[in-house]
C-alpha cells in the first residue's frame, strides 16, 4: 500500500513540474487576447482551438500585446 502511495505522489509531482510553465504561458496569452477574442471571435468560444484559429484569421487586427503572444509562442 505504501509503495502504491509513493508512486502516485511521484506521479503527481512530475506532473505538477512539466505544465506550470505551458500553464503560465497559456493564461498570457489568454490574458493579452481575451479582448481580441470576445471582440473577433466571440461564436467560437468556448472552444479554444476555434478561437485560436479565428484569432489568427484577425491577426492583422489583434491588439499589439496579443500578436506579442503569437509571436513569443512561435505561432
Amino acid at each position: 500500500m505504501s509503495k502504491l502511495i509513493l508512486i502516485f505522489a511521484a506521479f503527481i509531482g512530475f506532473a505538477a513540474l512539466a505544465p506550470a510553465d505551458a500553464r503560465s504561458g497559456r493564461d498570457m496569452q489568454r490574458a493579452a487576447c481575451e479582448r481580441d477574442a470576445h471582440k473577433f471571435c466571440a461564436a467560437e468560444e468556448p472552444d479554444a482551438i476555434a478561437v485560436e484559429r479565428c484569432l489568427r484569421a484577425h491577426m492583422k487586427s489583434l491588439s499589439s500585446a496579443c500578436k506579442k503572444q503569437f509571436k513569443a509562442r512561435g505561432r
